[in-house]
């Protein structure tokens, strides 16, 4: 399975502002069900589904969070490469041929 590499204007950190922007979309939407979805089970399938998909960003946050440090991210499953450029400069290293990689790759 191929790696795919985060766009240029693309950050880690950037990407966790997403991230949390979806998490205040996905709060908004549990509150709109809560207050206007009148059928009980609907109402509960609706938050649990949303609460679920909030929890789930929330971790896919938290490991972003350590994906920069390790040099090895994968969200949803997805394995993700930082460019090296998009990596702090205590974290970036030249190898034997003068190519700039991660301190801490594997």
């Amino acid at each position: 399975m191929s790696a795919a590499a985060l766009p240029s204007w693309l950050d880690p950190l950037l990407l966790q502002w997403i991230i949390v922007v979806a998490l205040v979309v996905v709060a908004y939407l549990l509150y709109l069900v809560a207050r206007f979805v009148r059928r009980l089970i609907a109402k509960v399938l609706l938050l649990v589904i949303l609460a679920s998909l909030g929890v789930s960003l929330w971790i896919q946050r938290t490991d972003l969070q350590d994906c920069a440090r390790t040099c090895e991210c994968r969200l949803y499953g997805q394995e993700v490469v930082i460019p090296v450029d998009q990596l702090p400069e205590d974290l970036r290293t030249v190898d034997t041929n003068g190519v700039p990689t991660c301190l801490n790759a594997s």
